[in-house]
């Protein structure tokens, strides 16, 4: 469970759709992708994720690696590659039985398997980063995080991996909490690449303006269906 491979995360294989065309006054990001660089269940290597993403219309992508960070040096690498695609890092992170996407923050401290959520939750709004809980309802018929007292920023209302029958109850939390839904591929191969994204209204100059325009709702959440 440490490294977020709970059961098997082989992504199921699914057809995307070409329907991202329709958002190309937006810039079209995906933040929840992973590679087989650094997730042990990953499919795809890092370039392969890119490409996909590419073809499939999308802008920009977020690599949240189970508990790794992906280094600054191959986030300017793979940026000078293939610009003006944008590739910006952040993590996945287990704890008190929930995944949960950082983004904002590149502390090395980040990657322990030891994380309980309040922990988690302070340490990471301690240094201005944005936390998302990902596809609720995926392990539990419950949401085992104290979420209701440590609020994340946004939670996942579709991906693959997010319970279909699960996003009503997914948006009554989302309501009651008052923050934004999202809707991201959770790709570990490069099939879902473009189905589910957030269509951002500008875009971001660097991580920081990420996050900023992230808590700002500046985006709309788009999938099939």
């Amino acid at each position: 469970m440490g490294d977020g491979c709970k059961h098997t995360c082989a992504a199921p294989q699914v057809q995307a759709r070409p329907y991202a065309t329709l958002y190309e006054a937006f810039v079209k990001i995906d933040l929840h992708v992973h590679s087989k660089e650094r997730s042990v269940c990953g499919r795809a290597s890092e370039e392969e994720q890119i490409r996909a993403a590419i073809d499939s219309g999308l802008d920009a992508i977020v690599f949240t690696d189970h508990h790794r960070l992906i280094s600054s040096e191959r986030l300017q690498q793979l940026n000078e590659k293939y610009a003006p695609f944008r590739i910006f890092g952040g993590v996945e992170i287990t704890a008190d039985g929930e995944d949960v996407l950082i983004l904002g923050v590149q502390d090395p401290a980040l990657e322990s398997v030891s994380w309980s959520y309040p922990a988690l939750h302070a340490f990471v709004r301690a240094r201005g980063g944005f936390i998302a809980l990902a596809h609720p309802f995926r392990w539990h018929p419950n949401v085992t995080a104290e979420f209701e007292r440590f609020a994340p920023d946004a939670i996942e209302v579709r991906s693959i991996h997010t319970p279909p029958g699960a996003e009503g109850r997914i948006r009554d939390i989302a309501a009651r909490l008052g923050i934004p839904v999202l809707c991201n591929s959770d790709a570990h191969n490069t099939t879902p690449l473009g189905m589910y994204f957030n269509a951002l209204e500008r875009p971001p100059a660097d991580e920081q303006d990420l996050v900023a325009l992230l808590r700002s709702g500046q985006f709309s959440c788009s999938s099939p269906g």
